[in-house]
């Protein structure tokens, strides 16, 4: 048996499972034939236009002011941050709320701000001087998400604890309330502010009609937490992202399904339509955007400069530039004016999707000596670094890839605890640390499944089961 340290309990079952491939697995960017709508991008890198730094911790969202000239952020730390994006500049931190601030929405005269967070209160803001306005109380669980309607006289917000309440932006009082399935994880108004749409932790999405409180649709849209919800501008299209890795297109008029577009290898946490529709923003988990052109469903860009999860972006009011925020602790700027159908021309020859699959091909570890050598190896790097107490209340639950010298390869939180708390474990400064030692493109892989429980027990098991 492992010895115990004083401070925690541990358990660990020194199993291990591996890619099941048939001649080797590609990665997204490999272009499954199964996936019409996903195509490589150019190989040249695109660089933001402006990168802002200043938070100390996740940037969850962002904001932007119908001119366009001042961005909003909000981080894990509770603090609020103004720029000016003509140059850059700071113009004001805000210890706005006691917890995280996952979202942010902006009145449609660019002078006010609303935050929703973690407190289970929704606060407003006056952007010009950074001093606080009002207050909102009513939920009793963590606000996930806000909207203030094009009128700017409404205020939308989804809570963990359901429910979504309509309040009266003038009198701040709740003038309506709605009854999600689940934990409401995501919420968007339509611009013409006749719709109200929300995502829960159970994968459905709800449609209303606003100023009646009718159902219009209720969709089993996903298989897991809906993270992310965008109407488009002319109001016939709602885009969902979820942790199952996929964006879904929604007719609105019918609710069915339009489109499904895969490319993300991780949680999709944001989607963005750009002013026009014809353009999809999506950010994820695994650090990078996508721009999807919707006319033909395909993938124009990938943005890759975020060194960690992307939580939001959004587009600016003439659709040239995009906003992201990430874990990273930055906001970056990109521009997107350049990106077209045009773009695709060059990057769908049968030999470079043949050269990139067999670049990033992997094998498959089936010697049972070198599977438990894996895990026990795994196992040793969390417990050696792991020795604060729990802060959660959940179990953690992570998929974790390690390569045939056991170096941590890639790192996917699986449940909503592990992605809010997986910073507070040893995992993401282990995957750093590993990064330099997974150099080969060819290499062989198993997959882990790695739990952190609230009282301190690490568990390491296999993902899929024992290889017979």
């Amino acid at each position: 048996m492992l010895a115990q340290p004083n401070r925690r309990k541990y358990s660990t079952v020194i199993a291990a499972t591996t890619l099941a491939a048939i001649g080797g697995l590609w990665s997204w960017r490999s272009l499954s034939i199964s996936t019409k709508n996903f195509v490589r991008p150019s190989e040249q890198k695109t660089l933001p236009s402006l990168t802002l730094s200043g938070h100390k911790g996740w940037v969850y969202a962002v904001a932007m002011s119908p001119d366009g000239k001042t961005l909003a952020s909000s981080s894990y730390d509770g603090v609020i941050k103004i720029w000016n994006l003509t140059n850059g500049k700071l113009l004001h931190t805000i210890n706005a709320h006691a917890d995280a601030i996952e979202s942010l929405a902006m009145s449609p005269d660019g002078k006010i701000l609303a935050s929703g967070s973690w407190d289970n209160r929704i606060k407003l803001w006056n952007i010009a001087n950074g001093s606080p306005l009002q207050t909102l109380e009513g939920h009793t669980d963590d606000v996930k998400a806000i909207a203030i309607s094009s009128d700017g006289k409404i205020l939308a917000s989804g809570s963990y604890d359901g429910v979504i309440k309509i309040w009266n932006l003038n009198t701040g009082s709740v003038e309506g309330s709605f009854q999600h399935s689940a934990p409401v994880t995501s919420l968007v108004l339509s611009k013409d502010g006749e719709m109200l749409a929300s995502g829960g932790k159970n994968g459905q999405i709800k449609t209303w009609q606003l100023n009646t409180g009718r159902q219009l649709h209720s969709l089993a849209a996903h298989k897991n937490t809906i993270w992310a919800l965008a109407f488009s501008p002319d109001g016939k299209t709602l885009a969902s992202g979820s942790q199952d890795r996929k964006v879904k297109l929604w007719q609105m008029d019918t609710g069915q399904l339009q489109c499904t577009l895969e490319g993300h290898d991780k949680a999709v946490l944001s989607v963005a339509f750009s002013p026009d529709s014809k353009t999809l923003a999506s950010s994820s988990y695994d650090k990078n955007i996508h721009l999807w052109e919707l006319d033909t469903e395909e993938l124009l860009e990938t943005f890759t400069d975020h060194s960690k999860a992307v939580w939001s972006v959004k587009f600016n009011p003439d659709g040239q530039t995009l906003a992201s925020g990430s874990a990273d602790g930055t906001i970056k700027l990109w521009s997107v004016s350049d990106f077209s159908s045009n773009d695709l021309q060059n990057t769908t020859s049968p030999s470079i999707v043949k050269e990139e699959a067999e670049i990033i091909s992997v094998s498959e570890i089936t010697d049972i000596a070198e599977l438990e050598e894996l895990n026990q190896k795994l196992y040793d790097q969390i417990d050696q670094s792991w020795r604060q107490t729990p802060i959660w209340y959940e179990d953690l639950v992570f998929e974790v890839k390690v390569n045939g010298d056991g170096a941590i390869a890639s790192l996917e939180p699986m449940n909503e605890p592990a992605q809010y708390y997986s910073q507070y474990t040893p995992l993401p400064k282990l995957l750093n640390s590993a990064n330099s030692e997974v150099t080969s493109q060819k290499q062989s892989f198993a997959i882990f499944r790695v739990v952190m429980t609230p009282t301190g027990v690490l568990e390491v098991s296999p993902w899929g089961g024992w290889l017979k």
